[in-house]
């Protein structure tokens, strides 16, 4: 089971309006990553925390890639020391053909479905179809409440935008842009500049998740309100202000046109659409970017019933989203037990073995 406050984890897909979403191939990079394994089988998370715990008592640096829906399990990580990727065949299919181009030097599968008992299996083969059947059936439902919840946000911001004051709004990006970055920031990456795309929010089994990785490790954070979803223009502002900066995007996990966040690697300045907590004390690297400041006072006048309505199906929505979510889980949970229970043991932790000696020569 992972620990998520740790500051490297990250999610390299998620489930959004648009279906599931891997962007580990803005992730992958063949100068850094020599060696790569993809696991294939149940019970990946398994082995890959014992692979993790291996690097962390060698004191590796790691990157940690969460799943979605079960935020607890890893989906993979990678070892900076070792140049070394270790991913769910699920990560792997966006980067395959990206390898094309720019293949790893290595590459080997982990095949852990090579120790599992036939027979047994054979046996329940009507009860895993069945399983499968059913949690094909809850994603598709899940996927049309997340196109559901996108429309009605979608409908919140054509509402919004008359209202807006985009003149003021340039101006606060623009003290920003003078006060914390330089020419020679612009100039250092004219020519090559490469955003890196990842998600730090996920809808999960156990609600809407959101990963304080980059404010860790930021020393600058600028939090920007959501009022009426109007913090999604402020970021596409930003995004389109800092064109020639190397940034990190962090698109939002409803709907990934969206930018949730944006974080500057080389000035460790975030820019993160999240509401102000009431309990928590904040430091001085915190500012704190108030939405409503943009939006004339006209529009919750005028449109206040609709929105009131708009903000009750949405959430109503969300809801329903989290807890399809986790009758996934549940049946994940119920196929990862029928396919232990079939596991020839011995075998396989021997092969785990001798897998994890192979990866850390």
């Amino acid at each position: 089971m992972t620990n998520i406050n740790n500051k490297n984890y990250y999610f390299a897909c998620a489930n959004t309006c648009i279906g599931f979403v891997n962007l580990f191939n803005t992730i992958y990079n063949s100068k850094k990553i020599e060696k790569i394994y993809i696991i294939k089988g149940y019970d990946k998370a398994y082995i890959l925390n014992k692979i993790a715990k291996k690097a962390e008592d060698k004191k590796y640096t790691i990157e940690y890639f969460l799943n979605p829906v079960e935020i607890n399990c890893l989906n993979g990580i990678i070892i900076n020391e070792l140049k070394t990727a270790i991913i769910n065949e699920d990560l792997y299919i966006s980067i395959s053909i990206k390898m094309l181009n720019y293949p790893v030097l290595f590459e080997n599968i982990i095949n852990l479905n090579d120790f599992y008992d036939e027979m047994l299996l054979t046996k329940q083969k009507n009860e895993i179809y069945d399983l499968i059947k059913k949690k094909n059936e809850y994603n598709k439902i899940a996927y049309k409440f997340l196109i559901a919840a996108n429309e009605l946000s979608e409908i919140n911001i054509k509402l919004s935008n008359k209202y807006i004051n985009q003149e003021k709004l340039n101006l606060s990006i623009n003290r920003i842009l003078y006060k914390y970055i330089n020419e020679k920031h612009l100039n250092d990456y004219k020519n090559e500049c490469i955003d890196k795309y990842i998600f730090i929010n996920s809808v999960s089994a156990t609600g809407l998740k959101e990963l304080d990785t980059f404010e860790n490790e930021a020393i600058k954070i600028f939090y920007i309100s959501n009022e009426y979803f109007s913090g999604w223009q402020y970021t596409e502002s930003i995004f389109e202000k800092f064109e020639n900066i190397n940034k990190i995007i962090c698109p939002d996990v409803l709907n990934p046109a969206k930018i949730k966040a944006i974080y500057l690697k080389d000035q460790k300045i975030l820019f993160i659409i999240k509401h102000k907590e009431l309990n928590k004390i904040y430091e001085d690297r915190y500012n704190f970017i108030n939405m409503e400041r943009f939006i004339d006072k006209n529009f919750k006048k005028e449109n206040k019933q609709k929105l009131r309505f708009i903000y009750k199906c949405y959430n109503s929505i969300i809801d329903e989203v989290i807890k399809y979510f986790l009758e996934i889980k549940n049946l994940n949970n119920s196929i990862e037990n029928i396919y232990k229970f079939a596991n020839k043991t011995d075998e396989r932790n021997k092969y785990i073995e001798s897998v994890i000696k192979k990866i850390f020569i």
